[in-house]
Formats: structure tokens, C-alpha cells, sequence
């Protein structure tokens, strides 16, 4: 008898999500007998969802917002990428329920934008817009490629300080809000990691007309898929990277860690995805 495997994502709201698609493909695909479930879970009972969830015998579940800070001290290991971006977005339990908190979006982030374009221009400094989880992400990403500085610039500036602090390795430099429209002029990849633009929340301002125009744009939203700030782009005749391909990697590397399989972003998922944005 085969015993079901069964992974979900939790957050709160969980109206739109897209990875019960992203990982019953997989699953078909690489016949892993379960299911991926949406479970929405209120902040009150995250907690006991926690439990729930080993005591239903999950192999791991992913985790989206609010929670992906709020979940840390229900976890009995966090590994060290996480607990140095302060999020976790990917928890493991295993055969004796213990649970492991992962964070797979920087993968995700930087996988997508090395797949999507073939460089950027590397001299210049990138523009993270900001201060989450995604903008740990997005920082701890891009100190690795080999560029000058990052610069982070995020409505209260605290916040930016606080990456800056704490994951900036002496490379990160905070730009006031206010200056975030002259910041983009001199950058040379530009990422929005705030949900300015999502469906429901005002459009990202910021100013690209005096951007190089080898600039790249990354709007990691992809509710809607072309942003408003991804159509600013593009009128300035500027690349852009929408945030879809960041959700697929980082969900590619949270399938590796609980089914030890590394899926592709086949033709097949491609279709599927696309076809809802149609």
C-alpha cells in the first residue's frame, strides 16, 4: 500500500495562489503519489496549524504571508539561510515530525532573473525596493553577483537599515525614499520586493525616464503578471522580468527538499501557468 504524500502552502489571506498548480505537476510528473493543498490560516492559528500539520503526517508545507517571520518560534531548526534572512517560506518535517524552516526565495529570485536575462550591467549598483523577507532575499542574491554595492530604499527607512545591518556584508547602501526615483537613474537593475502594484494596492512610483538603457526591471508581483511598473519599463524600451519565474524556482528548490527531486519549468507547467493569466 502507498502511503499519500501530502504538502501545502498556508497564509493568510490564501485567496490567489498559484503553487497547488506548480506542484500537483510536479508530483504527476515525477509520481509522487499525494497532493499539494491551499490551507488558509489565520494568524491566531498558526501555531496549531503547525502541529495539525505533523500530526496529519505532512511532509513539509511552504509558508507565504503574514507568516513567513511569524512561524520561526513554532519550528524546531530554522537553517542558516533563513535565520539570517529572518523568513522562512519552506518548512520540512520529518519521519519523527521534527520541522526545519528553509528559505528558497533567494534561489528562486536569482534563478529567475539569470534565466529570464542573459547579463545586466554589472558596473552599476542595483536598487532593492523594500525591506522584507523578499528584499533579504533579493540583497543576499545580489551580493553574490559582482557588483559595486547594493542599494536598498524602503518607505521607512529603519527597516532598510535594519537589512542593510544585518545581511549588507558592508556593500549595502540605504537610499531615502524620497530619493528612490534618482537611485534608479544610476542603478543598473532595479527590483521591486514590495506588493506596490499587486492587485488591490496602489502602483509602485518611481521615475525610470532617466534609467540607462541597459537597465533591467524585476517586479517580483505577478498578480497581475505585467505590473504597472513592468509597462513603465517597457515604454522607456527597458528589460523587464516579471515575478512569475521567481515563484516556479523557489518553488522548484522547496520540491527538492521534501521529495529529493529537482523538477523543471517544463513546457507543460509553462502552459498552465500561462493559461491563467490569459
Amino acid at each position: 500500500m502507498t502511503t499519500q504524500k501530502k504538502a501545502a502552502v498556508i497564509g493568510w489571506p490564501l485567496t490567489h495562489t498559484l503553487s497547488p498548480v506548480i506542484h500537483n505537476h510536479w508530483m504527476t510528473n515525477h509520481g509522487v503519489e499525494g497532493v499539494y493543498e491551499k490551507i488558509p490560516v489565520a494568524p491566531d492559528a498558526l501555531e496549531s496549524t503547525v502541529h495539525g500539520l505533523k500530526a496529519e503526517g505532512y511532509v513539509g508545507f511552504n509558508v507565504t504571508v503574514p507568516h513567513k517571520e511569524a512561524i520561526i518560534p513554532y519550528l524546531d531548526k530554522i537553517a542558516p539561510l533563513a535565520r539570517l534572512m529572518g523568513a522562512v517560506n519552506t518548512v520540512k518535517i520529518d519521519e519523527n515530525g521534527m520541522t526545519t524552516g528553509f528559505n528558497t526565495d533567494g534561489i528562486g529570485l536569482v534563478a529567475n532573473l539569470q534565466k529570464s536575462v542573459a547579463s545586466w550591467p554589472k558596473d552599476k549598483p542595483a536598487l532593492v525596493l523594500g525591506a522584507g523577507g523578499a528584499a533579504r532575499a533579493a540583497a543576499l542574491g545580489l551580493l553574490n553577483e559582482d557588483l559595486p554595492f547594493v542599494m536598498i530604499s524602503n518607505r521607512t527607512r529603519a527597516k532598510a537599515e535594519a537589512v542593510a545591518a544585518e545581511v549588507g556584508r558592508g556593500r549595502m547602501v540605504v537610499s531615502d525614499w524620497d530619493n528612490r526615483h534618482e537611485a534608479a537613474s544610476s542603478a543598473g537593475l532595479i527590483v521591486n520586493t514590495t506588493v506596490l502594484g499587486m492587485h488591490g494596492n496602489p502602483p509602485l512610483d518611481v521615475d525610470l525616464s532617466k534609467a540607462g538603457k541597459d537597465t533591467v526591471v524585476y517586479d517580483i508581483v505577478y498578480q497581475p503578471l505585467i505590473t504597472p511598473l513592468l509597462e513603465h519599463a517597457a515604454e522607456h524600451g527597458l528589460r523587464t522580468v516579471t515575478g512569475l519565474g521567481m515563484l516556479v524556482y523557489q518553488a522548484a528548490a522547496a520540491f527538492k527538499i521534501w521529495f529529493d527531486v529537482m523538477p523543471e519549468y517544463d513546457e507543460g507547467l509553462k502552459d498552465r501557468l500561462e493559461a491563467v493569466f490569459r
